[in-house]
């Protein structure tokens, strides 16, 4: 990272450099990695400056082959020793750059750049190579990023591409840091990329990836910083991607599209193009019927055999058994294309006839049965108590299918569908008005396409886990991983077992693990858990009410681990103290004074709280490991802080906060989260302060 020195004719220059595009190229072949960082930066200031690019290398990295190039021309650095580097670390976070904090105790590869012109633009190519060395299996990658980090100086523009290559199989691939996109060649080839815009990093780019042959890769991450407390674990399971058709499990498909007239227009044409594409990817081997509910149910099966409709607000009679045959894909594709190109937007909305009708028949036992509902409204046909509604499909479906919601728009009753598919083993999905029907049902359904194993279970031997999120293990799916986040009380060797149907056969899988008795490298776990476990809990009182229990469980993990949901939050007291209150909505969830548009957003988040599989960013709240630390009045307070104690004073850059950066790495790591800043240290508040004039 480039960072300016003091120019002795300007001992206050305006500004840190700018920014303003960097880009990392990592490029992965088996254990060989290759960076490559190309940076832009400007020279805001209207005076020439002095700078260095210092990048830290930890002992346990080997990096070699450095190649730096300012402007085009190669140059030469020197490769320091720790007390050498201890000298340029302390320099750079003098002159705000405090993320340099964190590495005192490593060696560095420096290079100095004297003369940088006043509002000048300056480009720098550097690359360099290294070993990515595996454990049990499970390989880390880590990028420096955090250095980017320099005053008020945020990135225009950042890219992060990665590849990796293997000659054995890639199962997981995560990253706990940022949210990337992740694209599957093949089982050995993956493309990774990150991308954003305007941003402050506080944390390190970090990738892991397992290698493993077998059907199913199993990796676990714990932490644990002290033995007399239960640790945290991640179990990450992936299958391979690459599947035979014979291996791909034949599926039952209903999907049932609401066709009402608030369905008119652009929706009805989103959503047929939508059932084009599902039918379309349907596997040969599958089975599919296609209903269309307004005020009454129309059966693509019946229209097939030119049988009268059946008219009503009820379902189709049950006797009538045309109704319900379920065709196979590869004879009736092309009539299906036809029958969705008649659709039309009209009519009532009978949510109850529709979906009773789906589950008439009781599904084949050697075959998954999916039902895909879309629907854009709330219930005004047929019956149209939600209770009443809910209660006809658990009596029907008595969890035999899996009912996959979409909604869409904000006029749905968002209750009512989330209850549908929390019930009955699926998902839901909101799609609001500015978003693409098409592009939302393809999505999901490109996974729930095929799936490699359904009724999940697993089993950690000889290890007690608790509180584990999500509660419900969901079916996997080829190219998907499955996180399972909880904790753990004993430690030790173990064997986890994962079991599930593969069609009609019921399968086994198993890993030996090792849940260590201390483990302070994933400190990003605690956070992580508990966003979780919070999420599951949130979404499950406002789904089916909340108890004192509950509620009293929610408001622990929030304060002790300073997660932020729609329904609960920390609110600052503006009594002059740094002191805040929390403050619980979670009995507001679906109430009649919420607008639809509320519930609706709220439901997502939710939903993507349970599911995400990295650490959530937010600019006035920020963890390091079982640290958290929130924005009050412009300076970031420790959650631990009681806002009204005794506070010891250090100059930002003084020798005593360098000294208090070396306690403990934690510390450091905390630190370079800013220059202002309140933070708590063996009984001892400490308030960070700009250096007195």
């Amino acid at each position: 990272m480039l960072t300016l020195f003091r120019n002795i004719e300007h001992d206050a220059y305006n500004s840190q450099l700018e920014i303003n595009q960097y880009q990392i190229q990592i490029a992965i072949n088996n254990q060989l990695a290759t960076t490559k960082i190309f940076q832009t930066f400007t020279n805001p200031n209207n005076f020439e400056v002095d700078g260095i690019y210092i990048f830290p290398i930890s002992d346990d990295t080997a990096l070699s082959n450095f190649a730096l190039s300012i402007d085009g021309t190669p140059v030469t650095g020197r490769l320091l020793s720790k007390s050498e580097s201890r000298r340029n670390y302390r320099i750079c976070a003098e002159h705000e750059n405090p993320a340099f904090l964190e590495h005192e105790g490593t060696k560095a590869y420096v290079v100095d750049v004297p003369s940088i012109q006043a509002n000048s633009l300056i480009r720098f190519e550097f690359e360099y190579s290294q070993i990515i060395e595996g454990d049990n299996e499970l390989a880390q990658y880590t990028y420096p990023l955090s250095l980017a980090k320099s005053g008020d100086r945020q990135i225009n523009d950042l890219k992060v591409e990665m590849t990796i290559k293997t000659d054995n199989e890639l199962r997981t691939v995560y990253s706990p840091s940022h949210e990337i996109n992740i694209t599957r060649i093949d089982d050995r080839n993956v493309q990774i990329q990150y991308n954003d815009q305007q941003i402050d990093p506080d944390e390190d780019f970090k990738c892991y990836y397992e290698l493993s042959n077998e059907d199913f890769g199993m990796s676990l991450l714990t932490h644990r910083a002290d033995d007399d407390e239960d640790g945290y674990f991640m179990l990450l399971v992936s299958p391979k991607y690459e599947i035979k058709k014979t291996e791909i499990i034949e599926k039952d498909f209903i999907f049932v599209l609401d066709q009402s007239g608030s369905m008119a227009g652009e929706k009805v044409a989103q959503a047929k193009e939508a059932l084009k594409y599902c039918v379309n990817t349907l596997n040969d081997g599958d089975r599919f019927n296609l209903l269309l509910f307004n005020t009454r149910i129309t059966s693509f099966s019946v229209m097939q055999v030119g049988h009268e409709e059946w008219i009503g607000s009820e379902p189709l009679d049950t006797n009538f058994g045309m109704a319900f045959k379920l065709h196979k894909v590869k004879d009736h594709r092309e009539r299906a294309m036809d029958f969705i190109n008649d659709i039309k937007g009209t009519g009532g909305t009978n949510i109850n006839g529709a979906l009773l009708t789906a589950l008439a028949e009781k599904p084949d036992p050697e075959r998954p049965r999916i039902i895909v509902f879309l629907t854009d409204g709330c219930p005004t046909a047929g019956e149209t108590n939600e209770t009443a509604i809910l209660n006809n499909i658990a009596k029907a479906n008595d969890n035999q299918s899996r009912i996959f919601v979409f909604g869409v728009g904000y006029d749905v009753n968002v209750h009512l569908l989330d209850k549908l598919a929390e019930d009955n083993g699926g998902t839901r999905n909101y799609v609001t008005p500015d978003e693409n029907i098409e592009v939302a049902v393809s999505s999901l359904f490109n996974k729930m396409n095929e799936p490699v194993l359904v009724d999940v279970a697993l089993n950690f031997g000889d290890i007690t886990v608790k509180d584990i999120a999500p509660s419900k293990l969901p079916d996997m799916f080829r190219g998907e991983q499955f996180t399972l986040l909880g904790r753990f009380e004993n430690y030790g060797e173990t064997t986890i077992k994962l079991r599930g149907s593969i069609g009609a056969d019921q399968k086994e899988f198993t890993k030996t693990v090792q849940f260590k008795e201390i483990q302070n490298e994933n400190g990003f776990l605690p956070t992580l858990w508990a966003t979780r476990r919070i999420a599951e809990l949130v979404d499950d009182a406002a789904l089916n009410g909340y108890t004192d229990e509950v509620s009293s469980e929610i408001e622990r993990l929030c304060k002790e681990y300073d997660v932020v949901t729609p329904y609960t939050q920390f609110q600052s007291l503006d009594d002059g103290t740094y002191r805040r209150q929390y403050k619980s909505t979670i009995s507001e969830a679906y109430h009649p004074d919420m607008t639809v548009e509320q519930n609706v957003m709220h439901s997502r988040e939710m939903r993507f709280k349970k599911e995400m599989s990295h650490v959530l960013h937010e600019v006035d709240l920020k963890h390091v490991g079982l640290k958290t630390f929130h924005r009050q009045n412009g300076i970031l307070v420790d959650s631990s802080y009681d806002g009204i104690s005794e506070r010891k004073e250090i100059e930002y850059g003084s020798n005593e906060y360098f000294d208090l950066a070396s306690q403990s790495r934690e510390l450091a790591k905390s630190l370079k989260l800013g220059s202002q800043m309140i933070i708590c240290h063996d009984n001892i508040n400490y308030e960070i302060i700009e250096p007195k004039k």
